[in-house]
């Protein structure tokens, strides 16, 4: 006797599930997909000579930023402000690349560098309020704060590009270091390198700064790296315990 009910057909509905199914893994791990893409942006702007084109260098940076404004910007408020300052940067930079070699290159660079700092600046804030509200812990949020480590070096590192761009001599590399800031790339690979090595209170060996502001940045930017150490390991341990059973 057959059913008089409707049928589940598994076979039609597998797509969709496997979609579903796919979905949810990425958002369960999409913080780590983050860093990876965090991670070779570091490792792209980590040379004075790009290893790939400076144009496909900047697709690679901007699909990054695109990444971050997906995963780290959850309310709509947030993620506007982000989206203007990513469509500030994409359209600076294809100004950059359109115009011809005449037009104010530096005033563009300065712009685009200026609203990656915001959108960066703003991610890592972002995500430190986030594990401030976090009540359950996961590997993945443990990834993240990994993430907003890395996008404040970068926030700082755009900061002190503007800096050396505005006031010329703010910085000066050290002996021995294979490039220097006369090129773009090459600034961007030292400041990079500073910002990192000050954040983690390694001391910066690619350069040191020698005029003001930037005398004063660096030992704030080691002050924050430490504070954000100390707290995010300090909430994280915190939810951690609570979630223990009594």
């Amino acid at each position: 006797m057959e059913d008089s009910g409707e049928r589940h057909h598994p076979a039609a509905q597998s797509p969709l599930v496997a979609t579903n199914k796919s979905v949810n893994t990425l958002g369960r791990h999409k913080y780590a997909i983050l860093l990876a893409a965090l991670l070779c942006v570091t490792l792209v702007q980590s040379f004075g000579q790009r290893l790939l084109h400076p144009l496909l260098s900047d697709l690679v940076i901007m699909t990054t930023m695109l990444l971050v404004l997906l995963i780290v910007f959850e309310r709509r408020a947030d993620r506007l402000v982000a989206l203007m300052a990513l469509i500030i940067a994409a359209a600076t930079l294809a100004t950059y690349y359109v115009l011809p070699d005449g037009h104010p290159q530096l005033l563009m660079r300065m712009i685009n560098h200026s609203a990656k700092l915001l959108m960066i600046g703003f991610a890592a804030f972002v995500i430190l309020r986030n594990i401030f509200a976090q009540r359950v812990v996961r590997a993945d949020d443990v990834l993240g704060a990994v993430c907003g480590y890395l996008l404040a070096a970068g926030a700082w590192a755009h900061l002190f590009l503007l800096i050396e761009s505005w006031w010329p001599g703010s910085f000066s590399v050290s002996p021995g270091f294979s490039f220097g800031l006369d090129t773009w790339e090459g600034r961007i690979a030292v400041l990079n390198n500073v910002s990192l090595a000050s954040l983690t209170s390694i001391g910066p060996s690619a350069a040191v700064a020698v005029k003001p502001p930037a005398t004063v940045l660096i030992p704030l930017e080691a002050l924050f790296g430490q504070f954000y150490i100390a707290v995010v390991v300090a909430q994280l341990v915190g939810a951690r315990l609570s979630q223990q059973p009594r």
